[in-house]
């Protein structure tokens, strides 16, 4: 029994790091999509911008092919060429026109240069950004797979310690044992405690979150938000929910942690929820139904945190 027990919390903790893991690859996921887009929208800024550099460069070199083809006039030879005042305010006016357009076209192109520069090192800049994103999202989907292949040993060796029990201590493990009422206080937390006890005699299920089979964190987190409370989904991310309670001050409603031993709250592998009179409601471990027990656990409870109140 003791084996199978350690086995449970052994293959918990897995599990918990597997949890974690996933939330970390959706995490990563989002950052890859959100990294693809930003590349997308910088790569059509870029050609965009491209195309506007080469439309006034156009321009800027019809300006200088004119220059080189004699066209550029300056004001003396306007003077020197013109047989009348009225002829030489004509060709200054013309002038100033020109040098206008060619100022203009000049300073366009300058400002559009400068805007595909910039765009250029933004999309390179994404380019990178996104590739980064996706191997980084790679690898973590690399360490999903090799925690679920670490668990699916584990889980193995906990069936496989159950069924070495003797039959009457199976046969225990399989019953509800407290069917007593428990009460909390008014509001949301008596709301969790009760949906929590209605789910005695639920079977344990790796990962599942309800309404008829569950793990530890699934029934606490199923159990909230059937109060209109969400809280994470892992018992890790649950210990950082609401605020830290005294073991000594506990009020039903409670959520209870255990870990290793350490006192780390990255080695929470388990919680449950206090009812009162040194019990908790709990989903415990493969073979065992949710039921009512000692907040004892297997000894390594660490801390205790209140949701609501």
């Amino acid at each position: 029994m003791r084996r199978y027990q350690e086995l449970g919390a052994e293959a918990a903790k897995t599990d918990e790091d597997l949890k974690q893991a996933e939330e970390d690859l959706k995490a990563r996921r989002a950052e890859r999509d959100q990294a693809d887009t930003n590349l997308a929208s910088a790569t059509e800024a870029l050609e965009r911008t491209q195309g506007t550099e080469e439309e006034f460069r156009g321009e800027v070199d019809e300006f200088t092919s004119a220059s080189f083809r004699g066209a550029r006039l300056s004001r003396m030879s306007a003077l020197l060429t013109s047989d009348s005042s009225r002829q030489f305010l004509d060709r200054m006016s013309a002038m100033d026109v020109l040098a206008a357009q060619k100022s203009e076209a000049l300073g366009a192109y300058r400002g559009a240069t400068t805007e595909a520069g910039q765009a250029r090192s933004t999309s390179a800049e994404a380019r990178k950004k996104a590739q980064e994103a996706t191997d980084t999202a790679e690898r973590t989907a690399e360490q999903v797979r090799e925690r679920k292949r670490t668990l699916d040993g584990q889980i193995k060796e906990v069936r496989r310690a159950l069924g070495q029990l003797p039959s009457d201590e199976k046969a225990a493990l399989g019953k509800v044992q407290d069917n007593g009422s428990y009460l909390g206080p008014p509001g949301a937390a008596n709301d969790a405690l009760q949906a929590a006890l209605s789910k005695r005699g639920s079977e344990y299920q790796w990962g599942a979150t309800g309404p008829r089979e569950f793990d530890c964190s699934g029934l606490t987190s199923w159990a909230y938000k059937q109060a209109g409370i969400s809280i994470p989904r892992t018992s890790r991310q649950q210990y950082t929910a609401g605020k830290p309670v005294s073991l000594n001050a506990l009020q039903p409603g409670d959520l209870l942690f255990f870990d290793d031993g350490t006192g780390n709250p990255g080695a929470i592998h388990h919680v449950g929820m206090f009812v009162g009179n040194g019990k908790m409601v709990d989903a415990p471990t493969e073979g065992q139904l949710v039921d009512v027990r000692s907040m004892k656990g297997d000894g390594h409870l660490m801390g205790a945190r209140r949701i609501v109140g």
